[in-house]
């Protein structure tokens, strides 16, 4: 299940554990916000693709799409194609190229039926423990792309400010 998100997810939190930004800062917000300087080498024209800030961002966009798509999961009776492209076209969509939506639409159109899903996403446990670990990640997943989602704005908005500070 998410076929090349496994491999966004480790792209990015690279990206998080390469990142220029102060080892010695320990609050995550204050951390992601010291790496301002690689920015302003880019001459604040956007996240620099291989820094925290880029990482931050897809890893809080692709954690919105397993929240809601797990989310739908136990809150409706739906397929699994269904959840996926609701989650998708709620979070993901407005974000990816012609070519990444293409691409996510045509994965979606492979997975497997809800309950072909289930028994091979609960391994040993019971239906019910797969169901309370779902609603565990949602309960826990929704406060963390909340979270990031924070810190993806003010680290905009930094970027925009020290961007107009310095007249560029």
């Amino acid at each position: 299940m998410g076929g090349g998100m496994g491999s966004c997810l480790e792209t990015n939190t690279k990206k998080l554990r390469n990142s220029k930004a102060s080892a010695s800062e320990e609050d995550y917000r204050v951390w992601i916000r010291s790496e301002l300087p690689v920015h302003a080498a880019a001459g604040y024209k956007g996240y620099v693709d291989n820094s925290a800030w880029m990482a931050n961002l897809w890893i809080w966009r692709t954690l919105d799409f397993f929240v809601e798509l797990f989310a739908g999961l136990v809150e409706s009776t739906s397929e699994i194609k269904v959840c996926a492209n609701d989650a998708y076209k709620k979070t993901l969509c407005n974000h990816h190229n012609f070519f990444q939506r293409a691409a996510f639409t045509a994965a979606m159109k492979i997975l497997p039926d809800r309950k072909t899903f289930f028994v091979k996403f609960q391994g040993d446990g019971t239906r019910d423990d797969i169901h309370r670990n779902i609603i565990t990640f949602v309960s826990l997943g929704r406060p963390l792309v909340n979270y990031l989602g924070e810190v993806n704005s003010e680290v905009a908005t930094l970027m925009q400010s020290e961007k107009k500070a310095k007249g560029k």
